[in-house]
């Protein structure tokens, strides 16, 4: 991974970092909401967590998942893209972000309410990006791999 890829992976997890605490703390600071429990709703809705026992466990699970990705970003095969790397690194950001707020809260603080299913933050949806960006990809090889073997 050149220099300049590196530079990329790292100024966009700390962006998205950025972003998801910046949101946390204003609407834990604003108590503001927009939309009502019933639909799609923003604002501090739930705090996963408190005082949870388990918090050690998250945080240890956390720090390996996050120890593999960065290790597998940093692999100097050339078969891993810039493309697999950006889409792996909103898998750190989202990593990154709730073990903040385990570390700091000893909670996560969900603040997208979806309804009738759950309450999530936007490190959630990172994680979601990531598996949606890594199966484009892997779908896009895929079918370079069969179009090359057919020919």
């Amino acid at each position: 991974m050149s220099k300049k890829e590196k530079k990329i992976i790292i100024v966009l997890v700390i962006v998205l970092v950025a972003i998801d605490q910046i949101l946390k703390i204003f609407f834990l600071l604003s108590n503001w909401k927009i939309g009502n429990k019933e639909g799609l709703s923003f604002g501090i809705l739930e705090i996963e967590g408190i005082k949870n026992e388990n918090n050690i466990t998250y945080l240890l699970f956390g720090i390996i998942a996050l120890m593999a990705i960065i290790r597998y970003i940093n692999n100097k095969n050339s078969y891993i893209k810039i493309d697999s790397r950006i889409m792996l690194s909103f898998a750190i950001a989202g990593i990154v972000s709730n073990l903040f707020d385990r570390i700091w809260n000893k909670s996560i603080i969900n603040y997208i309410n979806i309804p009738k299913f759950t309450s999530i933050n936007l490190g959630y949806v990172y994680f979601i990006i990531t598996w949606i960006g890594m199966a484009v990809i892997l779908t896009k090889y895929t079918r370079e791999r069969i179009k090359e073997k057919n020919r």
